[in-house]
């Protein structure tokens, strides 16, 4: 995962980056989303990374839910996800809502955070950043 966000950093297709630390400075968890190159304004939630330390404790929740607030307030018009539409459905993405979704990766696994008017079920080609060429489905999930 650290070659992919250094390839995203280096085609600046970084959109945000969040680290949670516990009170002795150690890294509990982190999330980063990068920038869609189509739709434009539309983006990917790259990484969320929880410490094992904390796992079934809310961490990976609380990330996603700030991630998808900032998200909002920069002004993305929705935020893709690929992975376990039991766990990510709970913060409000939808695979339904992806179902319209043009994707050569792992349409079965991405779901849609719909953010403006319309993005909801709409019928959109996802191109990712280069970055993502070099993942393989089991990086993925």
């Amino acid at each position: 995962m650290y070659r992919f966000t250094r390839e995203l950093r280096r085609e600046e297709a970084v959109a945000m980056e969040r680290v949670a630390f516990d009170d002795k400075g150690s890294i509990l968890g982190y999330i980063c989303c990068a920038r869609m190159v189509l739709p434009q304004d539309w983006w990917v939630m790259s990484i969320l990374a929880v410490s094992p330390s904390h796992h079934e404790r809310g961490m990976g929740r609380e990330l996603v839910v700030r991630g998808m607030d900032h998200a909002k307030r920069a002004g993305a018009k929705a935020v893709i996800v690929i992975g376990d539409a039991r766990y990510f459905s709970r913060m409000g993405f939808s695979k339904l809502a992806a179902s319209r979704l043009e994707t050569k990766m792992m349409p079965e696994h991405t779901l849609l955070y719909p953010i403006a008017p319309g993005t909801g079920m709409a019928q959109e080609t996802l191109i990712y950043p280069d970055a993502y060429a070099h993942l393989s489905e089991e990086d993925l999930l």
